[in-house]
């Protein structure tokens, strides 16, 4: 009787033992496959990357662009504004601002 006890621990263990191996054989596999897929989408995702990258500079550059754009137009706007304004004017308005620009004046 006790060797059928230690016989049927011997096939448990023998039975665990290739369950152990097909699982660990299993995941191997598993984890193999991974690692090929993510192989094959690094390039994939480092192209999405440098596109988005170039997206985001041309954006940039386009919005640097329109912005200073608008300066440009505003300072020709305003410069247009103060062509117009007479000298004796242009001397009150300086004339007043004179004292911050030299001390003692």
């Amino acid at each position: 009787m006790e060797k059928d006890i230690l016989g049927g621990v011997i096939e448990v263990e023998k039975e665990i033992q290739e369950r152990l191996k097909n699982e660990k054989k299993k995941s191997q596999e598993w984890l193999e496959n991974e690692k090929r897929d993510a192989e094959k989408q690094l390039p994939l995702e480092e192209t999405a990357l440098k596109e988005a990258f170039q997206k985001a500079v041309e954006d940039a550059k386009l919005n640097a662009e329109h912005k200073a754009s608008e300066v440009v137009n505003k300072a020709h706007a305003d410069a247009e504004m103060l062509k117009g304004i007479r000298d004796e004017t242009l001397k009150k308005i300086v004339s007043r601002h004179l004292h911050r620009i030299l001390p003692g004046y």
